[in-house]
């Protein structure tokens, strides 16, 4: 009976019922789709006709699609919905049972996890479904039973593999304050024992996703001459080349290893800033309480004041969606999965504040010249406070740019032509106002850049932005750091940033006088890199690397004066 009126039924009734069904569960996959199909064969030959935009509509109904759509379009998506939804099912199913963890599956469940990610927007289904499955508790197993998979063969340094790239980067992603929170003393102490080598080592796992000397990355320049070596191979260190993977049903995307040093230095800072500090009776028992009153009476140490603001608010922020970081929601159709966005004008101007590690330097050069792994990664000092400000400068026109520096130099100069110098102008050249004009010691080159003004400039596209300098000063920050200028350039490709630091301070970290700090910025807004002096000639490696995690402060700036 039942398959005669399936029979004379329209398959398009039949796949409106199943819609209805399964429309209650927005997580999970469509049960009610599965049993329909079992109940016989003549369901799931009418189910099966004509099934492009039923599948279309149950994908929709699960996961988010403008990613996708963007993409790929309607018609692919409709040809791939099916495939796609079982890709995803599968994966997903792997991830909510700790057996899996060593599932030859791994690597291809994770890549679809992190491009769900990648396509994830405001309605967050992408995400609802990751944490359905408990992905977070299923990485954190991972990341403390198999991040160091293959170590042994590699003298005890983790691999930054796919699979434990993927992984770090994912944890990063779906973590949260709420999270990391609720983890014991003891699993926190053990996560930032594993992380360590990705964090300090800069030897051996680099930030950056391409090779961070080189400015022009349009493929007309090469690295050849801007690579050192060391014992554990090039420097600056390389990630995986962009390969092909799965992105949708059979349909192949390029796509990058997301940097672990990126991601696990994320998941280092939040675990550290969770520890208490303790304040100094020193300081907590000052006659000085604020800033204010120790600046007025000439005393340069720190205040209670500066001590309670570095506790409550150099902070490492976490997304206010899950999965908007470093590299995700890429919006262009010919953009690299998984590879930091092109620079957006704004990302950086305004003040900064957190904090940065210093490795212990006799260590490091330990760790750099001896092929095996430490047993511990011993840093100088705990967290210490850091307090930028930032002031972006652009041009429009590819013909006023500063010159590069020459390329056999890197980035030592932040891409900028030696003796580089600049100065504000009320009034500039004509069609520039409230800008900078820049030149060098020798007046081999005049040219005027726009200062980006919040309001002003965000009429502009990106594409129509050729260049992006940045000036900047340190805040005194309980004058643990000198306040000293600092100027440098964006890469706007990848929004990679390097800015050269002039300071007299942090002279544990062997570089004289200036500092070259390198970075992105995330959209959750923090400020994640690396610095160091800039004795080491060209692109030798450093004798100590210090890391440092900033967010940005949407308020006004806690410490008025700058030197």
């Amino acid at each position: 009976m039942l398959s005669f009126l399936l029979d004379h039924t329209p398959p398009e009734i039949l796949q409106k019922i199943v819609l209805y069904a399964i429309s209650d569960s927005t997580v999970g996959p469509p049960k009610e789709l599965h049993a329909m199909l079992l109940t016989c064969r003549a369901a799931s030959q009418l189910l099966s006709r004509n099934s492009g935009d039923f599948y279309m509509k149950i994908f929709s109904q699960k996961f988010d699609v403008l990613a996708s759509i963007y993409r790929l379009g309607k018609s692919d998506l409709r040809d791939h919905a099916k495939l796609e939804l079982c890709r995803r099912f599968k994966a997903l199913k792997l991830f909510r049972s700790r057996e899996n963890l060593n599932s030859p599956h791994l690597v291809g469940a994770f890549w679809i996890a992190y491009l769900m990610l990648e396509d994830s927007d405001t309605s967050q289904k992408n995400v609802k479904q990751l944490l359905y499955v408990r992905l977070p508790t299923f990485l954190d197993a991972f990341l403390r039973t198999r991040l160091y998979d293959g170590a042994a063969a590699n003298n005890g340094w983790p691999v930054p593999n796919e699979l434990n790239s993927l992984a770090i980067s994912l944890a990063w992603l779906l973590s949260s304050q709420f999270s990391v929170n609720r983890e014991l003393d003891e699993d926190r102490n053990q996560l930032l024992r594993l992380l360590k080598p990705f964090v300090l080592a800069a030897f051996r796992y680099p930030i950056s996703t391409s090779h961070e000397a080189v400015f022009d990355l349009s493929g007309t320049l090469t690295a050849n001459n801007t690579t050192s070596k060391t014992i554990h191979g090039p420097y600056p260190p390389q990630l995986p080349p962009v390969r092909e993977v799965p992105y949708f049903g059979t349909v192949m995307h390029k796509a990058r290893v997301p940097s672990a040093a990126v991601f696990a230095s994320l998941l280092y800072f939040t675990r550290l800033e969770v520890a208490p500090i303790s304040i100094p009776h020193h300081i907590s028992e000052s006659k000085w309480k604020t800033r204010r009153e120790a600046d007025l009476a000439g005393h340069r140490g720190p205040t209670l004041e500066d001590m309670v603001h570095f506790i409550n608010h150099c902070r490492t922020r976490f997304s206010d969606f899950p999965a908007v970081d470093v590299g995700i929601q890429s919006q262009s159709l010919d953009m690299v999965l998984g590879q930091p966005t092109p620079y957006k004008l704004g990302s950086l101007s305004g003040a900064w504040q957190g904090s940065y590690i210093v490795p212990d330097q006799k260590a490091y050069m330990q760790w750099m010249t001896v092929l095996t792994a430490p047993t511990e990664f011993a840093t100088f000092t705990a967290r210490n406070p850091l307090y930028l400000t930032f002031q972006e400068h652009y041009t429009c026109d590819i013909r006023s740019m500063v010159p590069l520096d020459d390329g056999k130099n890197g980035n030592m100069n932040a891409w900028l032509p030696l003796g580089c110098q600049w100065h504000e102008t009320s009034v500039c050249a004509e069609h520039v106002q409230n800008g900078v004009e820049f030149t060098d010691e020798n007046g081999s080159f005049k040219v005027s850049y726009n200062t980006f003004r919040f309001g002003e400039s965000s009429g502009l596209e990106r594409k129509d932005i050729v260049d992006v300098i940045i000036t900047g000063k340190t805040m005194i920050d309980m004058r643990c750091m000198g306040g000293r200028q600092i100027l440098g350039r964006i890469r706007l490709a990848d929004g990679l940033l390097v800015l050269l630091k002039e300071s007299v301070s942090l002279r544990f970290l062997n570089g004289g006088d200036s500092y070259l700090m390198r970075g992105y910025v995330t959209s959750s807004q923090n400020l994640i890199g690396r610095f160091k002096g800039t004795l080491s000639a060209g692109n030798e490696p450093a004798d100590s690397e210090a890391v440092f995690s900033l967010c940005k402060d949407n308020a006004t700036m806690h410490s008025p004066m700058m030197l």
